[in-house]
């Protein structure tokens, strides 16, 4: 499936407000289309460093700028993922 620069564009800006909504202190993400849907790379300060994590995100990512159930499921998924 190609996918159009909107769509590209709208999956970065949704993972930003989630990662925002995580709250992180400092850390530097990619998109990038998947099978499924999206991957979002996460590098992240731990107190041994930087972790790097990649979180499979189906392709609700660009409903989560709308819905607040997708929005909430998947901030709680990645706060669990990105704990330090």
């Amino acid at each position: 499936m190609a996918l159009s620069a909107a769509q590209v564009i709208g999956a970065r800006e949704a993972a930003f407000a989630l990662l925002e909504e995580v709250g992180l202190d400092n850390y530097l993400f990619a998109v990038d289309p998947a099978e499924s849907g999206w991957e979002v790379k996460v590098e992240h300060p731990v107190s041994e460093g930087w972790a790097s994590v990649t979180l499979p995100v189906e392709a609700d990512l660009l409903a989560s700028r709308t819905d607040g159930d997708t929005r909430r499921r998947i901030v709680q998924s990645w706060r669990a993922r990105l704990a330090p």
